[in-house]
């Protein structure tokens, strides 16, 4: 085009300037100016959707029933993340301070025209306490929660469980399965202890620690709920441990008592039986002085301690170590503990 309108000799300048393609170079014109008005309008579009005083955010709405969570702390997460306008909200980042939140399992954010955040939230549902520290949710996870006078009375009422990394869903089909066990009676569990041998042990709501160890645990405490009724019901506040951990039978560990007079005479005046069996004060003490016959239960008094057991004749199980006061009956007698 250069070469098509140069000067050439001859042509008057008008006419060399008449012959410029003014319309093409109109039009190009009015495109640039098109094109730098709508870039305009964009980088103005731009700031302005992204300006709170032009699209302003005013209501943030959360959706979902918060019984351990403290709504504060929800409202905190998401008031460090509300940078911008309605448009210019960062919904990713809304969303991940939520679920970064230990006791959130799940959320979704959306905007909702003209100016609201509307949030949706899911807490976890806790089973137990785990070693201390964690809480087992229902879906088989570990959170660690932070720590506050509110999170711990929520969480107080919760059962407790303590094993091996891995075994918390095991320990706690384990706890309800016992819990069911026992349920007949009254009696509830609260925690559950498994150490690194496997080795039981539950402790009850009203006190009572039971060792169950590692082996026929459903079967041992069927032992103990066999006699519990008849034994150690009346009682239940005065015992502190029972060990199923014998072959033929468990022992007890009452609570420490300052008074040795009024324990021995409860112990003379109180007999805790099997079934059938009778409490006859004795006329007589055999040669050794430890053994007294009582109905058809053999109560034995090792010499010179606080320690009681009975044993009925014909199977020759323990049924009951009773009255401890300083130490549990270990059974080297009459039986050993086999795990």
């Amino acid at each position: 085009m250069a070469a098509r309108y140069a000067k050439r000799p001859g042509v008057p300048l008008g006419a060399r300037i008449k012959a410029w393609p003014w319309a093409a170079m109109a039009r190009h014109t009015v495109h640039l100016l098109v094109l730098a008005g709508l870039a305009a309008a964009v980088m103005w579009g731009w700031r302005a959707v992204h300006d709170p005083w032009v699209f302003p955010l005013r209501v943030v709405k959360v959706d979902g029933e918060l019984l351990y969570l403290k709504p504060q702390a929800v409202q905190a997460t998401v008031d460090e993340r509300l940078q911008g306008s309605f448009f210019g909200v960062d919904l990713p980042n809304v969303l991940r301070g939520l679920t970064d939140l230990a006791w959130i399992r799940d959320a979704r954010v959306r905007r909702e025209w003209p100016d609201k955040l509307h949030l949706w939230v899911e807490e976890h549902k806790p089973l137990a306490l785990w070693r201390g520290d964690a809480v087992l949710t229902a879906d088989g996870s570990l959170i660690y929660p932070e720590s506050s006078r509110e999170g711990e009375r929520a969480l107080e009422k919760l059962p407790t469980l303590s094993g091996a990394d891995g075994r918390e869903m095991a320990l706690w089909n384990e706890f309800n399965r016992l819990g069911e066990v026992l349920a007949p009676t009254g009696l509830r569990v609260k925690a559950l202890r498994e150490d690194q041998r496997g080795s039981q042990t539950l402790v009850l709501e009203q006190g009572l620690t039971l060792r169950l160890g590692r082996e026929d645990v459903e079967k041992r405490l069927q032992r103990f709920l066999n006699v519990f009724d008849r034994t150690l019901a009346s009682r239940i506040g005065e015992v502190e441990e029972v060990d199923l951990r014998y072959a033929n039978g468990f022992s007890v560990r009452m609570r420490a008592t300052g008074d040795v007079k009024t324990l021995s005479k409860i112990m003379e005046n109180s007999m805790l039986a099997t079934e059938g069996a009778e409490y006859r004060r004795p006329d007589k003490r055999n040669a050794s002085g430890s053994v007294r016959q009582v109905g058809c239960v053999s109560f034995i008094r090792p010499t010179g301690g606080t320690d009681f057991n009975f044993q009925t004749p014909n199977q020759g199980d323990i049924a009951l170590v009773a009255m401890i006061s300083t130490a549990a009956f270990e059974g080297k007698t009459h039986g050993q503990k086999v795990g």
